[in-house]
């Protein structure tokens, strides 16, 4: 193998600067290493979960169902039954109220169904950003795949347990509700307030998704969300490794300049012709 042309004795050409960047490469890669282990513990177990999620959430709406049809029968039964118990009036002054309490609700927390991902995660044009700025870049992505991984556990396969759960509580209570009406003692204005808020939580009981298709597909764009999230981080956490390596390869290379200065004028001496120091 050859190397090139040996410099001329005397002359000082050894780029020890190239061990530099090589060995801050090295941190970059290693650093992108230790990030795409960390990503997996995420992403795995979100894989097979996304894997078993039709069947899962077939069997979950399997289980909610006679529930939901029987509290959707007893609130029409219950309907009927207040009909001629309050007065048009009555009614609207309900329902207006409920419409309001039920805006703030949604103002809480949110439309239901599947949660919208507008934003993505560039990473073109910052490879040569300065450190602190790479570093906010990574904490906001970072933030970003918190957030999804969350709604990915917290929302989305919570719902395969928490379905059936909220189907069974409605259907208590609508048949507590269809005991109450069946009481003339009882305030029908109360009832009425009952009811309609009853006949809101049993038509959004599905939380957002009208089938299995819609549950999946909102698991499979959240994953790919996350994914793409790790992906850039990865990239960001590499470059950062790499700056800050040559952050402080320049910040050694100044403090050894002003702590030995004397030796680094003596070895540019050094470096100069025999009997031609003039020349440096």
């Amino acid at each position: 193998m050859t190397y090139g042309t040996p410099p001329p004795s005397g002359h000082g050409c050894c780029d020890v600067d190239a061990i530099d960047e090589l060995t801050c490469k090295a941190a970059g890669i290693k650093r992108q290493a230790a990030v795409t282990d960390e990503s997996l513990q995420t992403l795995t177990p979100f894989r097979a979960a996304l894997a078993t999620a039709k069947t899962d959430y077939c069997k979950a709406r399997a289980t909610a169902k006679p529930d939901v049809k029987t509290a959707e029968d007893q609130v029409k039964a219950v309907r009927e039954t207040l009909r001629c118990r309050l007065d048009e009036e009555q009614r609207e002054c309900v329902e207006r109220a409920v419409h309001k309490v039920w805006t703030r609700i949604e103002e809480c927390v949110g439309e239901p169904g599947c949660r919208e991902y507008t934003c993505d995660f560039p990473t073109e044009g910052h490879q040569g950003d300065p450190a602190p700025k790479l570093a906010g870049l990574i904490a906001h992505y970072r933030e970003e795949v918190s957030a999804a991984s969350k709604y990915f556990t917290d929302v989305l396969q919570a719902e395969l347990t928490a379905l059936p759960k909220r189907a069974a509580q409605l259907k208590a209570d609508a048949t507590q509700l269809t005991h109450d009406a069946a009481d003339p003692a009882q305030p029908p204005v109360d009832l009425y307030v009952r009811l309609l808020v009853l006949d809101r939580q049993v038509k959004g009981v599905w939380n957002g998704f009208p089938g299995v298709h819609d549950y999946v597909d909102c698991l499979c764009r959240t994953l790919m969300f996350i994914l793409r999230g790790w992906e850039a981080v990865v990239i960001l956490e590499g470059w950062l490794a790499v700056r800050a390596c040559k952050d402080k390869a320049h910040d050694d290379q100044c403090k050894h300049l002003l702590e030995h200065t004397v030796d680094e004028v003596r070895a540019e001496v050094a470096k100069c012709p025999p009997g031609d120091c003039g020349s440096c």
